[in-house]
């Protein structure tokens, strides 16, 4: 049966068109053999063009391409699910007439030179093992272990290993490595983590399934890649997460709070899911992309060159479970991750000048002195900091963003397309506290048939009618001229501000003439005419 990482195995291979060759001999044979049609040959060749080099890798996936067709109408594509290849019930009479045609394919492949010796004696023994229960699901199995096999050529693995040294991320251990290639000991290119100076390796085959067993070893595995990163004072909690839940399912998440270097540091990640229709849960381990995210906490107070990365790499491992690698990488080693031929794949980590743990206390210290705060109450500004405390928190805006009311997110292609720009100027006056406040509020929106459409409202006894062009569901910017218009013509005590999101998204903060200046003298938010300042 073929899976997520196959797919997407397939997909790190497949990677341009070259024309096809003429007077090909073993085509020739597999037509000879029975094992592609005539009529199929155009579609075999269109199927083997896609792969980078003609080999017998190349062969294989065009027949699996073939008989996808022949079955589905469509050749097979990497991205989405496939149901089909899943596994059929057959009785015994069944099987065996299965397995004695699978053997005459395989013999047949053999015949075309596409499969070796030890090859043919592997998958006739899966066959006799029954596992298979139809052809496809037989082809598919003989390609794939095909594009591994390519994938894991021995010197591409060493070059690869070569690149890791030169820039610093293998030292001593390099001619370990090598070794371990050369005695095919390297079955999956994770485990070339092994050999890295400041890497580890997670397998959820490892540990107990409770979070009580696991959870801190995990952690303390983590931070012994870095001498920075040691802690005390290992806590957590199972909290449901509200704003991802609905009534068809929960999300729960762990709070994972450790003591270092004095301060306290906490971060939110997923854990689990549960189904109350089928009383149901999702198997539970830490999520590998956030929970490491606590030590970056710690690298960024230490101003550290180093950040924590997930990393990935194609595993066959069909358990649900995958093991996974931790490793840090400076901005520049990271960079030379950032190529098609490269084994390993690190997140994508933020180098850029984060507030440190300081600097958002002070923050937050000065939001409140400058009246940001003054229509919360108390607990929404406890909740507030507790959001930040178990957040990443790239920027200020993302710190402001976890207190309600204050910051208005919203994609500029438009969610609503019944009255959007209605939609829009309710959140304005929300985050405003009502200084602007509208009233008699419409808008028609019709994408389909209309070009244009009016919004109407009341304001202080005064009627406003503006009408906006529809471009699709993107927003007219002529609808953010216009409230800042109305917010300086009945002088209000504050002004609509865009902040920057590097995105198609916007945000807007509401802020008082004396609020902007000192924010923004101070660099305590980004602007959308700002950019991210660099280390």
């Amino acid at each position: 049966m073929i899976n997520l990482k196959q797919i997407l195995f397939f997909t790190v291979l497949i990677t341009h068109i070259v024309n096809a060759q003429s007077k090909d001999p073993i085509l020739q044979k597999l037509i000879d053999n029975n094992l592609i049609e005539q009529k199929q040959i155009k579609d075999f060749e269109k199927s083997q063009a896609r792969l980078k080099t003609k080999n017998t890798t190349s062969y294989l996936y065009g027949l699996f391409q073939c008989e996808y067709k022949s079955i589905t109408g469509n050749f097979f594509s990497e991205i989405g699910s496939h149901d089909i290849f899943d596994s059929k019930k057959l009785n015994e009479e069944q099987q065996k007439k299965e397995n004695q045609e699978l053997t005459d394919y395989l013999f047949k492949l053999k015949k075309c030179d596409l499969l070796t010796k030890e090859q043919v004696q592997y998958f006739q023994q899966e066959i006799n093992n029954n596992s298979y229960t139809y052809k496809l699901q037989f082809i598919n199995d003989i390609t794939f272990k095909a594009f591994k096999a390519d994938y894991m050529v021995p010197d591409k693995l060493k070059e690869f290993a070569h690149k890791l040294k030169q820039n610093g991320i293998i030292e001593m251990q390099d001619q370990n490595l090598i070794t371990a290639i050369d005695n095919q000991k390297i079955k999956n290119p994770i485990e070339m983590l092994s050999y890295c100076s400041k890497a580890v390796i997670i397998d959820p085959k490892n540990y107990s399934s409770e979070p009580e067993k696991y959870l801190e070893l995990v952690h303390q595995k983590t931070a012994a890649i870095l001498p920075e990163l040691p802690f005390t004072n290992f806590e957590f909690q199972i909290a449901l997460d509200s704003i991802m839940s609905d009534e068809d399912d929960k999300f729960y998440d762990f709070i994972v709070s450790i003591q270092s270097n004095g301060r306290k540091y906490k971060q939110k990640s997923f854990y689990r899911m549960y189904t109350p229709s089928k009383n149901k849960y999702s198997s539970g381990f830490i999520d590998s992309q956030e929970y490491y995210k606590i030590f970056n906490k710690i690298l960024t107070d230490q101003h550290s060159p180093y950040r924590l990365h997930q990393i990935t790499a194609y595993n066959e491992d069909t358990t649900e479970e995958k093991t996974f690698g931790i490793m840090a990488l400076t901005k520049e080693q990271e960079k030379e991750f950032q190529n098609p031929e490269s084994y390993l794949v690190p997140s994508s980590e933020d180098f850029k000048n984060k507030p440190t743990t300081s600097e958002i206390e002070k923050a937050i210290e000065a939001y409140t002195k400058i009246g940001l705060f003054s229509n919360l109450t108390p607990e929404q500004i406890n909740l507030g900091k507790e959001k930040v405390s178990q957040q990443e928190n790239s920027n200020y805006n993302q710190i402001l963003s976890a207190f309600p009311n204050l910051i208005y997110w919203f994609d500029t292609e438009l969610g609503n397309l019944e009255d959007p720009y209605a939609e829009l100027i309710k959140e304005f006056a929300t985050i405003s506290n009502n200084e602007f406040n509208p009233t008699q509020i419409s808008n028609s929106f019709d994408i389909e048939k209309g070009k244009k459409t009016t919004l109407k409202f009341k304001m202080d006894n005064k009627y406003y009618t503006k009408v906006f062009k529809i471009d699709n569901d993107w927003i007219d910017t002529d609808f953010f001229d216009f409230i800042k218009s109305i917010a300086t013509e009945h002088k209000l005590k504050g002004q609509f501000y865009e902040l920057y999101t590097g995105g198609q998204d916007a945000q807007v903060v509401f802020l008082t003439k004396e609020q902007y200046d000192y924010i923004r003298a101070n660099k305590l938010l980004l602007f959308a005419d700002q950019e991210w300042e660099e280390e």
